[in-house]
């Protein structure tokens, strides 16, 4: 290929050993975690460093060839997936915990740092870094911050946007830039991090990360609580949110979902034959704060009609019960030749419209449908199974399914991603549902950080690949 036989021995001068290439070498990097979807690219440069990254992209520019970042490949829209070809840029070696500044309750780090591992070190030192997604201890920040990442604490604590207060950022000429800092105020013309957070890597490459840190709550409790149908469950939701008791989570599986953990648990599970679930968590500084809360929403839901309330108060317990609700995704997965993934978000209480429509869209679609997430800020995942599908009827319903899906959504005030982006998947839908003037100013956005339209091209939209 023209990348891999003229553009390599550029790569290796700037780089040397950090160029990967060769059938064998580039497979793990053909894919993420999107059902269906792998392109292999034409070469992987592994940067250890901000300079580095620079090389890379103002090869890039100059000789027009498409870099496509990549953290740790849990993405699930196609978001460093090479398709079309191209160099994916791996930041697997920018791994390190550069500094947890416990009096500025700030935490310094590069982008493949392990969210799980800037968790457990910031709690070693007495903090919380909040932001949860469920596969936390395999995820980067750096795709969280390139995603806008969230997960089940996001009903109290928010997502990543809340708490990154600075980046080093590459831009696709080559120049490296500070944005922020060790800082909670900013009102100092444009606010460019907003822009970077969430651009799927197609404005610019983050090479570090500063994030705000919490108190560390010392006491923790959670419920697992059946109800015998989803609009009970979410009836107690909305209640719940009313009351502002604030839970620090506030997750929900439906059946299919409920049934799928069990089977991949392959071990026996509370309430497994409910029509809901609900997994609360709650947090505090004290016992019996915890405890009065806890116990307020677990009256609360029985109530509205819960069958039960198990509550976990031990760390062991707790782990037991998030278990089920952590490997969901994996499970369905594991158990269906194939599955098309969606992550929308509606108001609250419309979850369960939304969830009975799907039902009966994949129903006559020949696809069942199987819905979880967090009820606490209306993110819903919805997962379309193949079942016994051919390939032709299966394409025939996931091009009936998305697009009923995604009006249902709008109809209910809904949006089309809350924390997995938009990628390659979701691009046809985006330029559905938005204004022309919206998609306008997003491309103009691109431009200007990306001229020659290097970096990850037809990601969120078309590519602007310019050519010499």
């Amino acid at each position: 290929m023209v990348i891999a036989g003229a553009i390599r021995p550029l790569l290796e001068a700037a780089l040397g050993p950090g160029v990967v290439a060769g059938p064998g070498a580039l497979e793990p990097y053909a894919r993420d975690e999107t059902p269906g979807l792998a392109a292999e690219p034409d070469l992987v440069v592994l940067p250890r460093t901000a300079a580095d990254v620079a090389a890379v992209l103002r090869l890039a520019t100059e000789h027009r060839f498409p870099v496509i970042p990549r953290g740790a490949g849990t993405g699930l829209v196609g978001g460093a997936v090479a398709i079309g070809g191209g160099v994916v840029l791996s930041l697997e070696r920018m791994n390190r915990i550069l500094e947890i500044d416990a009096d500025n309750m700030m935490a310094v780090v590069e982008p493949a740092v392990i969210t799980g591992h800037l968790q457990r070190a910031a709690a070693a030192a007495g903090l919380l870094y909040p932001p949860d997604p469920a596969s936390v201890d395999s995820c980067s920040i750096g795709g969280n911050v390139a995603t806008g990442a969230g997960g089940p604490r996001a009903v109290k604590y928010g997502v990543t946007r809340d708490y990154v207060t600075g980046c080093e950022l590459v831009v696709p000429t080559g120049e490296i830039l500070t944005l922020g800092g060790k800082i909670v105020k900013y009102a100092t013309g444009y606010h460019l991090l907003d822009l970077v957070i969430g651009s799927e890597g197609t404005l610019g490459v983050v090479t570090q990360v500063t994030v705000k840190l919490l108190a560390l709550p010392a006491h923790r409790a959670a419920l697992l609580v059946p109800f015998t149908t989803l609009e009970q469950a979410a009836g107690a939701v909305a209640e719940i949110i009313r009351r502002r008791l604030l839970p620090a989570a506030l997750e929900f599986m439906d059946a299919g979902a409920i049934d799928a953990s069990r089977r991949f648990l392959d071990a026996e599970m509370p309430f497994p034959d409910a029509g809901a679930h609900l997994i609360v968590e709650v947090d505090g500084f004290t016992e019996e704060a915890v405890r009065a809360t806890y116990e307020a929403i677990g009256e609360l839901c029985l109530g509205l009609g819960a069958a039960d309330v198990l509550v976990a108060d031990t760390r062991a317990a707790q782990e037991s019960l998030w278990k089920a609700r952590r490997v969901v995704g994996e499970a369905v997965k594991s158990q269906n030749r194939d599955v098309a993934k969606q992550d929308v978000v509606v108001p609250r209480m419309a979850i369960p419209e939304l969830v009975a429509r799907l039902g009966a869209i994949g129903a006559r679609a020949g696809a069942p449908v199987i819905c979880f997430g967090h009820a606490g800020d209306g993110n819903v995942h919805v997962n379309i199974l193949r079942a016994g599908l051919d390939d032709t009827a299966w394409l025939a319903a996931k091009s009936a399914v998305f697009p009923a899906l995604i009006d249902e959504v709008y109809r209910l005030g809904g949006v089309l991603s809350g924390e997995h982006g938009i990628g390659w998947l979701k691009k046809t839908h985006l330029a559905r549902v938005l204004p022309e003037k919206h998609l306008e100013l997003m491309r103009g956005i691109k431009r200007t950080f990306d001229p020659a339209g290097i970096l990850n091209p037809g990601k969120i939209f078309d590519s602007n690949l310019k050519e010499n």
